[in-house]
């Protein structure tokens, strides 16, 4: 088979487009079998992708807008550059949707065949990658707009922001040029016979230019607020913090740096409608991240302000009263549990307190005359008071054995 010639995220080379429908696209390597009828697909990583990513660079927008409609009420360029920048993200997360969903990329060559070619996944794959390069580059743009807004007190930082947005500005849009002027079909081509030309074989070099490229240009930006809020004279738990804010570059970096790597890979394999996959999950990430980097300061701004706090302390008094309301339904049971072991006690005490209370008395009445008796003796004239109050007493006690005794409703 004819070497491959494909732009650098690109499968397919020289195709045998002359060959019988059911012609393989390429040889499996030892220990390799080709599935021709149910082959394996990796795009389903790109489904997964694009269902995280979407979501979350919808929540970086709403921050963004929470804190300019409510809190920050004043716009600027970095607002309107990072609405285009979502916009751009969510766009090309959607073509890569779309390549995927045609069923050419994300298989191994060998379980392709010629009849599975079709110029729309070509057309597809030409638009991602002319427009991969203005894309990236409004999220950059974004990104200098709002490392000159935040650190605008700074002379000397004005003119490394302004150099990067050139520089980048340029280089980015020449990868689009270049992508369409290679790889664009000519008079009487097709999109699959474009692709199997040697001009369009030219754009490996490119991407592996672009890559390397990205890879400076994130460290760039990375580098740029810690050494402006380096020189700002706070207290060094403050810096890391405003520096943390700043961490999704990390991600991005790391992004950008897989991002070459498979670029190198498919250059190098054979199998490039499968490899190519990898590749532009890492192009997603590395937007959105850097869309995440861009929701940062808002992000900042929304937990200083009055209004989350007054958010976080009626979370926390809900929380409270639904602790002090399992306490209280916890007291309860246990009080009904106690009411409950005090009901059985006074019943066992209301059938077992007759006898007493006939004992008593039986006492009281075989006691009355001799208390009687020596009180007379002691002394006759309080005779009369003490036999009353023994009767007092006795009539109380029977009035209140009497109430005990009672049986309980």
């Amino acid at each position: 088979m004819p070497p491959v010639a494909t732009p650098a995220t690109l499968p397919i080379g020289a195709l045998p487009t002359n060959r019988p429908g059911n012609t393989p696209l390429g040889r499996p390597p030892p220990g390799h079998t080709a599935n021709l009828e149910h082959p394996y697909t990796n795009a389903s990583r790109v489904y997964v992708a694009a269902g995280v990513c979407i979501p979350l660079i919808l929540i970086f927008a709403a921050i963004r807008a929470y804190n300019k409609l409510y809190l920050n009420r004043g716009r600027s360029w970095d607002d309107y550059a990072s609405m285009l920048a979502t916009v751009c993200g969510l766009i090309y997360i959607s073509l890569c949707i779309a390549m995927v969903s045609e069923g050419l990329f994300g298989i191994h060559i060998w379980d392709l065949t010629v009849s599975d070619l079709r110029n729309s996944p070509f057309l597809l794959v030409l638009i991602i990658e002319a427009l991969w390069g203005p894309f990236i580059w409004i999220i950059k743009l974004a990104l200098f707009l709002l490392y000159l807004k935040l650190f605008e007190r700074f002379l000397w930082f004005r003119p490394l922001i302004w150099g990067g947005i050139t520089v980048t500005g340029l280089f980015y849009f020449s990868i689009l040029i270049t992508d369409l002027v290679l790889c664009a079909p000519r008079a009487h081509e097709t999109y699959i016979n474009a692709f199997s030309t040697p001009r369009c074989n030219l754009t490996k070099k490119v991407g592996v230019a672009s890559g390397g490229f990205n890879i400076v240009t994130d460290a760039y930006l990375l580098a740029l607020p810690c050494i402006a809020v380096s020189k700002i004279q706070i207290d060094p738990k403050k810096k890391m913090g405003v520096m943390m804010g700043f961490s999704a570059g990390i991600m991005a970096l790391i992004a950008s740096i897989l991002g070459l790597w498979f670029r190198l890979r498919v250059n190098n394999d054979v199998d490039n409608t499968w490899n190519v996959m990898p590749l532009h999950l890492a192009l997603i990430v590395e937007m959105t991240c850097g869309l995440a980097v861009l929701c940062g300061p808002s992000l900042c701004c929304i937990v200083r302000s009055e209004r989350f706090g007054k958010f976080v302390k009626k979370c926390k008094d809900l929380t409270k009263l639904s602790g002090s309301s399992n306490e209280a339904s916890k007291g309860s049971r246990m009080r009904m549990a106690s009411l409950g072991v005090g009901v059985n006690l006074q019943d066992q005490h209301a059938h077992g307190h007759k006898p007493s209370t006939d004992s008593h008395a039986q006492l009281n009445t075989h006691g009355h005359n001799p208390s009687t008796d020596s009180n007379a003796h002691l002394n006759n004239q309080d005779h009369k008071a003490s036999t009353d109050t023994v009767t007092q007493l006795n009539t109380a006690s029977s009035d209140s054995d009497a109430i005990t005794a009672m049986p309980k409703i």
